[in-house]
C-alpha cells in the first residue's frame, strides 16, 4: 500500500507540473478516479505500470494527451455568463469593431475553450452585429485552444445535445442550428463554423513565451484561472495581457483567482461583472498577425500535498456513494458529450439519494432533448421550492409548448425569489449568473433592456423566457 500510495503522489506531482490543475490538490478522490479510468484503458495493473507507460518515449506523450482530456474540468455551454455577452454585444463587440474598421480584421482567442460553446457562441454574436452594421467584408478569426484533445474533436464536430443548448430558446436553436443526423442533437451552421479554428493549446507554456502569437483583440479565458494557485493565475494573466493589442479587451471568470493586475490591465465595469483593457487602450489597433502554437517544456511546480487515496472501490461505486460525486461524475460525462451514460449515472444516484434536490435539477437538465425534462423540474420544485434556476428552466419549457399562462406564472415565482436574494449573489446552478443579471433577463428589473433585446433578435433570449 505504501509502494501504491507513493506512485500515486509522484503521478499527481506529475499531473500538476504538466496541466497546471493545482484544483486536485485537495480532490485527490476525484483525481484517483482519472487515474483508474486511464489505468484500465491502458491495461495497467497498477499505478507504477501507469507511471512507466506515461515517461514511455513512444507511447508516453500519446497518453498524456489522453490523460489532460481527463482531467480536464470541461463544463460549458453556448451563451455562458449571460452578463457578460450582454456586455459583449452592447460595448465590448461594438467598441472594437468601431476602432477596428479601418482594417476590418478582427482576433478573437477563447483559451480553454472545451467543446467549442464559447467560440462559436462569439461568432454567432459578432456576425449579428457585422450584419447589422452592413460590414459583412470583415475578416474574423476567432481561435479555441484547448488542452484536452477529446474536447477539440468534438468543438470540430460542432453537434450539441440539450446539453450543451441548455440555456438557448428553441427559436433561437432553429436559426442558429441545424438537425443532426442522430436526430436528437444539432449541428452548428456553417457560416458560424468558418469563423473558428481549434488548436491545441496548454496555458501552462504561456509565461515561456509559448502558445499562439498575439496580438488578440479580445481574449477570453474563463473558468480556467480557478483551478490554479492565485500567484501562478496572476502570471498567467499578465502573459495574457501581452499578447492584448493597444484597443484589446480580456475577460475573465467571475471566481477566477486573478489578484491585483491593476499595474498591467485597466478595469471596466459593467452591470453584474467586469472586465479588462490592455493598458494603453486609447492608442490605434495593432495591425492583428497570424501565428502557430509552439510547445514548450514543462514549467516545474512545487510538489502538492501528500496525496491520500480514495476508498478502494470501484470509480462508479465510489461516484454514486456520495450525492456530491455523482453529481460532478454526471456533469464530466456530459461534458464529455457522453449523455446517456451522465444519465445513468443521475439515475444510479437518485436510487441512493433520492430526495437530492439538486441531482432531480440535474437530471432534469439532461432529459432536455427525452421529454423528461418537466417532471423532473417538478420534482426539483417539490424538494426545494427556492430552486430559482429550476422555476427558469421550467417556465420556458411551459413557453415553448404554448403553456403562456403557466410559464408567466412560474416565471412570476422566480422572480419572487430572487428578490429576497442580494443583487451580487450567484445564482445557485445558473452557471455564473447573478441575480441582478437573471433579473435583468426575466424581467423583473432592467425590463426596457429585455424587450430592447427582443426587438433586435438578440442572443440575449437564448436565456430570457419572458
Amino acid at each position: 500500500m505504501a509502494d501504491r500510495q507513493g506512485t500515486l503522489e509522484r503521478l499527481a506531482t506529475r499531473i500538476v507540473a504538466r496541466t497546471g490543475l493545482h484544483y486536485y490538490v485537495d480532490k485527490m478522490d476525484l483525481l484517483e478516479m482519472v487515474l483508474l479510468r486511464r489505468m484500465d484503458a491502458c491495461g495497467c495493473a497498477c499505478p507504477m505500470d501507469y507511471l512507466s507507460r506515461l515517461s514511455d518515449d513512444a507511447a508516453g506523450e500519446a497518453e498524456w494527451r489522453a490523460l489532460e482530456s481527463a482531467v480536464t474540468i470541461g463544463e460549458t455551454f453556448f451563451f455562458r455568463y449571460a452578463e457578460q455577452f450582454h456586455a459583449l454585444e452592447r460595448t465590448i463587440l461594438p467598441d472594437l469593431i468601431t476602432r477596428l474598421r479601418p482594417l476590418r480584421t478582427i482576433r478573437i482567442w477563447s483559451v480553454g475553450c472545451s467543446n467549442g460553446a464559447e467560440p462559436y457562441s462569439l461568432a454567432i454574436l459578432l456576425h449579428r452585429l457585422l450584419r447589422a452594421r452592413g460590414e459583412q467584408d470583415w475578416t474574423v478569426d476567432i481561435l479555441g485552444t484547448d488542452i484536452s484533445d477529446l474536447a477539440l474533436e468534438r468543438a470540430r464536430r460542432a453537434e450539441y445535445g440539450a446539453w450543451s443548448l441548455r440555456d438557448v430558446g428553441a427559436s433561437e436553436r432553429r436559426q442558429w442550428f441545424r438537425p443532426a443526423a442522430s436526430g436528437r442533437h444539432w449541428t452548428l451552421r456553417d457560416v458560424y463554423r468558418r469563423m473558428v479554428r481549434f488548436e491545441y493549446g496548454n496555458i501552462m507554456d504561456l509565461p515561456s513565451g509559448g502558445g499562439p502569437a498575439g496580438p488578440f483583440d479580445l481574449i477570453l479565458c474563463r473558468n480556467v484561472l480557478l483551478y490554479f494557485e492565485t500567484k501562478q493565475a496572476l502570471e498567467l494573466v499578465r502573459a495574457l495581457a501581452d499578447r492584448l493589442s493597444p484597443p484589446g479587451w480580456l475577460l475573465l471568470g467571475h471566481s477566477d483567482p486573478i489578484g491585483e493586475c491593476g499595474d498591467f490591465l485597466e478595469t471596466v465595469t459593467f452591470a453584474g461583472t467586469v472586465a479588462f483593457r490592455a493598458a494603453g487602450s486609447r492608442q490605434g489597433p495593432a495591425v492583428p498577425r497570424r501565428g502557430a502554437l509552439s510547445c514548450l517544456p514543462d514549467a516545474p511546480l512545487a510538489p502538492p500535498p501528500p496525496f491520500r487515496p480514495a476508498r478502494e472501490r470501484a470509480p462508479d461505486i465510489l461516484a454514486r456513494a456520495d450525492a456530491g460525486l455523482a453529481r460532478a461524475e454526471a456533469r464530466a460525462l456530459a461534458d464529455r458529450g457522453a449523455l446517456a451514460e451522465a444519465r445513468a449515472c443521475c439515475g444510479a444516484a437518485l436510487a441512493l439519494h433520492p430526495l437530492d434536490a439538486e441531482l432531480h435539477f440535474l437530471s432534469a437538465v439532461l432529459a432536455e432533448d427525452s421529454g423528461a425534462a418537466e417532471d423532473e423540474f417538478r420534482r426539483t420544485l417539490y424538494l426545494d421550492r427556492e430552486h430559482v434556476m429550476a422555476h427558469v428552466h421550467l417556465a420556458r419549457l411551459l413557453r415553448d409548448a404554448g403553456q403562456t399562462d403557466d410559464a408567466e406564472r412560474v416565471l412570476r415565482q422566480a422572480r419572487t425569489l430572487l428578490r429576497r436574494l442580494p443583487a451580487d449573489a450567484p445564482v445557485a446552478d445558473g452557471g455564473g449568473l447573478t441575480v441582478a443579471g437573471l433579473l435583468r433577463l426575466v424581467g423583473g428589473d432592467g425590463a426596457a433592456d429585455a424587450d430592447d433585446a427582443r426587438e433586435d433578435g438578440s442572443p440575449m433570449l437564448a436565456r430570457s423566457v419572458s
